[in-house]
């Protein structure tokens, strides 16, 4: 990321995810084609697998939410936000299509020659290339959220339970459903249409013109269907239900021998031999069968810990992040993250805080909850008998630790292990906390600043507003405060704060400092950056999460938040150049095995004489360890040739 003089980013992040694994998106729709599947989702997430356990990011090359996928061929199209229409063909570049309309393009089917993606207003457009499209006219303006093709023709549904037909795409009749709910998705079964909607509403069709209601026993919203004859599934907003030779079964029973997880499902594939479902945070649960007359079992694709995420800090040597449930996650790079148990009576406890000094790492949490470890490994519980309040704001000056919390508490140690209470002149909810030279800052809800030069004695200061301020940071010689609103002030000493305009409403979250840069975290993927404090850039996050922890280490931006969402992006680039560690032909194949480091990525080009270089392929080092195993298949049979590598942007 560089910023030019007047501080406007002439670049932007290019984010990876380290939790939830493979991703923590949303995904919007699912597809499959001849082994590739393919998963979209918000602020133009793709993601594409071999397996459908190891999934590549993609670059879409924009931020706008992506709704629908489909293959036109062997070609994948891709629709979305303001009538953005992506396509590639082979997942390795995508290309942009605009429209030049405002209406969401929500989803996007194809017959073996044409593509057709629906929208708003009754936007219908067609596509023999997913290139050159057109916009058909059509008599109706209902706002249209699925379609699909079949062997009769293309089927379009959308709110209030409009349904609508087309033998090639061309022209559009409006059907009767028999139902008023918004309908959501419609696929081809292998032998029926099925479209599922609001209220675990589900119709079905033989004939495209005549539509029946089937009972599936759901009762919440469905999002998503897939499956062949006899043999489909639809889910939704925790619902998972299986259509079997005629039978529906609740596969979310708890009698099930192996159910998928409950959860909110919005996308579904078939891949010819086992059902997928995905949704929320990128979960992707595949069901199969080990026998056609036994149930259908369900597996999760990653065990990931889905629990918010409240506070993440980094220590000398790694980072520490903490959430619901006990949670506690460790990574010395910020791509690897491990869980570590806590004692059994914590495991319901919400830890909103966490910090380092005095040779011990402290995580603080609801009840008054305190652990305390050596090692960020082994956690033990400290007992402070003389608060129950709710604690999240943790700081080291150097010599003491203090912990602020719900009712205006204040505790101190010099250990971390024994606590004193301090009086404070507020009872209000203390949410934040930093250390700098002049001693100590602690903000909260109601506009509320104290700041302490020991951690002892606290003096409040005017703040002039009743927005909640969540959280201080001591960056870069600034004290940068951030809360409700897009609340955003500065100050050098903790009495004098100066407000600055961050240009959102969000509620900020916390802040960091990379290079010359301070960033600011907030709400609904909320990103901000400056240069100079005073001119505040959006760049958003590669998500809708809210993102309630920063910090950073060897110029990454590390980001935690809901759903255990933990997200990092580059901002200093990393120049250490890569290397061959071996080299081999095998069977008509190149294997290199390249060393670099963590989200680098390379030009792998090669020479016959050393006089004209050519690309081979782009790569990336996605792996925590910095290693990198590249096969090439069928490369040029020359007599001689010559590797290098070239760092890309």
């Amino acid at each position: 990321m560089v910023m030019d003089a007047e501080g406007a980013l002439t670049n932007g992040l290019v984010w990876r995810w380290s939790n939830p694994l493979p991703h923590g998106a949303d995904v919007s729709d699912f597809a499959h084609h001849e082994g590739l599947y393919v998963q979209v989702g918000e602020r133009g997430q793709i993601f594409t697998s071999r397996n459908g356990v190891d999934w590549i990011t993609r670059d879409s090359h924009t931020g706008k939410h992506l709704r629908g996928v489909t293959f036109l061929g062997g070609r994948i199209v891709v629709s979305g936000e303001e009538g953005l229409i992506l396509f590639s063909d082979d997942a390795s570049e995508f290309y942009q299509v605009n429209l030049g309309t405002s209406n969401w393009l929500e989803s996007v089917a194809a017959s073996p020659g044409l593509a057709v993606a629906v929208g708003d207003n009754g936007s219908i457009y067609i596509s023999t290339n997913a290139v050159e499209w057109t916009r058909r006219t059509v008599s109706f303006t209902t706002w249209l959220r699925g379609v699909t093709w079949g062997p009769l023709g293309f089927v379009v549904v959308g709110e209030n339970g409009f349904i609508a037909t087309s033998p090639t795409g061309a022209s559009w009749t409006p059907r009767t459903s028999g139902t008023t709910q918004h309908l959501n998705r419609v696929g081809w079964m292998g032998d029926r249409y099925v479209a599922v909607g609001d209220s675990g509403k589900v119709l079905t069709s033989q004939n495209l013109s005549t539509w029946n209601s089937f009972s599936s026993g759901a009762t919440n919203d469905l999002f998503a269907l897939a499956g062949m004859t006899n043999y489909f599934v639809v889910a939704g907003d925790q619902e998972v239900r299986l259509r079997d030779q005629g039978a529906w079964t609740n596969e979310l029973r708890s009698t099930h021998p192996a159910p998928p997880p409950l959860w909110s499902y919005y996308a579904a594939a078939w891949d010819e031999a086992d059902l997928w479902i995905s949704g929320v945070s990128g979960l992707t649960v595949a069901g199969y069968r080990t026998n056609v007359a036994g149930p259908t079992l369900w597996a999760t694709m990653d065990d990931s810990p889905r629990t918010w995420l409240w506070s993440v800090h980094r220590t000398p040597h790694f980072y520490l992040a903490v959430g619901d449930r006990g949670t506690i996650l460790s990574s010395d790079n910020g791509v690897d993250w491990d869980a570590y148990p806590v004692p059994a009576i914590m495991t319901n406890t919400v830890f909103l805080g966490v910090g380092s000094g005095s040779n011990a790492y402290i995580a603080v949490g609801s009840g008054g909850a305190i652990l305390r470890s050596t090692n960020g490994i082994t956690w033990d519980l400290v007992s402070v008998s003389n608060t129950t309040n709710d604690l999240q704001g943790i700081a080291f000056d150097g010599e003491l630790l203090v912990a602020v919390g719900g009712k205006g508490t204040v505790l101190t140690s010099y250990d971390g292990a024994e606590w004193t209470r301090q009086s404070t002149p507020t009872s209000q909810f203390l949410s934040g906390l930093a250390a700098f030279p002049g001693g100590f800052v602690a903000v909260g809800d109601n506009g509320t600043i104290l700041t302490s030069t020991n951690g002892t004695n606290w003096t409040s200061r005017s703040a002039s507003t009743t927005n909640w301020f969540w959280q201080v940071r001591y960056l870069n010689g600034v004290l940068v405060l951030v809360g409700e609103n897009g609340s955003l002030r500065t100050s050098t000493n903790g009495i004098n704060w100066t407000t600055r305009s961050s240009g959102v409403a969000a509620w900020l979250t916390d802040a960091t400092f990379i290079t010359d840069t301070w960033f600011v975290t907030g709400t609904d993927g909320t990103l901000l950056a400056s240069t100079n404090l005073n001119t505040w850039i959006s760049l958003g996050a590669p998500t809708r999460k809210s993102l309630f922890g920063a910090a950073s280490a060897e110029g990454r931006l590390v980001c935690v938040g809901t759903e255990g969402t933990v997200v990092r992006a580059q901002v200093e680039p990393d120049l250490t150049p890569p290397a061959f560690l071996s080299y081999s032909r095998t069977g008509g194949r190149n294997v290199f095995l390249i060393e670099g480091r963590t989200d680098q990525r390379l030009l792998l080009q090669r020479t016959p004489d050393m006089f004209f270089w050519l690309p081979a392929v782009e790569l990336e080092i996605s792996d925590g360890s910095g290693t990198l195993l590249f096969i090439e298949d069928n490369p040029p049979d020359l007599p001689t040739e010559f590797y290098q590598m070239e760092l890309l942007p």
